[in-house]
């Protein structure tokens, strides 16, 4: 019986020592993992202050990739800008050039062999003919007289075989483009006259307006 009581006091003692390691190395478990849940706040916000500093750095490239963009589309208008302009002043030296040569063409050039000089019966028979729109590099051609130089073209008498010569617009042809410049010229407008001297030369000032064609519209109207 005392074997029984000692067999059952060491077997007590055995199982307590078994519940007694257990939770010695529970307890330092849970020690270890406090002072690692301790450090772990630490981390996350190293991480997030990282995270912050990667976001801003690409809200910075890509603002600076705009702002170069930005630059880019400037500069490339300015030099469009640039371009028209040269554009534009080459066409009206062109058609300038074109309009000073052109009262020198047997078509409209006067029978005395004047220089600058447009003969105005001539001119007359050359109204409502389509084929000088491809044999003059003009988008538009008119001839005003004297008398019309202050009035618009709306004011002013066109002419027509019925109404000629007291008329003050001769309105060659004209293709109706969109966008168009204009350039005069100033010439001697002459034509035959019969009265009761005879057959006399009666001549006037008159302003010769061709029109060119402009590929693009003009910066006002941007």
């Amino acid at each position: 019986m005392r074997l029984k009581k000692s067999q059952l006091k060491i077997q007590a003692l055995k199982n307590l020592k078994r519940f007694l390691v257990p939770s010695s190395s529970k307890k330092a478990q849970l020690k270890i993992q406090a002072t690692e849940n301790h450090r772990f706040p630490e981390l996350v916000s190293l991480n997030k202050k990282s995270q912050l500093k990667i976001q801003e750095m690409a809200f910075m490239l890509v603002a600076v990739f705009l702002f170069f963009i930005l630059v880019g589309l400037f500069v490339i208008s300015v030099l469009y800008v640039d371009l028209q302009d040269k554009a534009t002043k080459s066409a009206e030296e062109k058609t300038l050039a074109a309009i000073t040569s052109l009262a020198d063409t047997p078509e409209l050039s006067c029978i005395a062999s004047k220089s600058n000089c447009v003969d105005q019966d001539k001119l007359i028979t050359l109204l409502n003919k389509t084929v000088y729109q491809n044999f003059w590099p003009f988008s538009s051609l008119r001839v005003v007289t004297f008398s019309g130089f202050d009035k618009n073209y709306d004011e002013m008498i066109e002419c027509t075989l019925a109404n000629y010569p007291d008329c003050e617009l001769f309105n060659i042809y004209d293709k109706n483009v969109r966008n168009e410049r204009a350039v005069s010229s100033f010439v001697a407008l002459c034509r035959k006259s019969f009265d009761n001297i005879g057959v006399t030369n009666k001549c006037e000032i008159a302003k010769i307006i061709a029109g060119t064609e402009l590929k693009y519209q003009e910066k006002n109207e941007n």
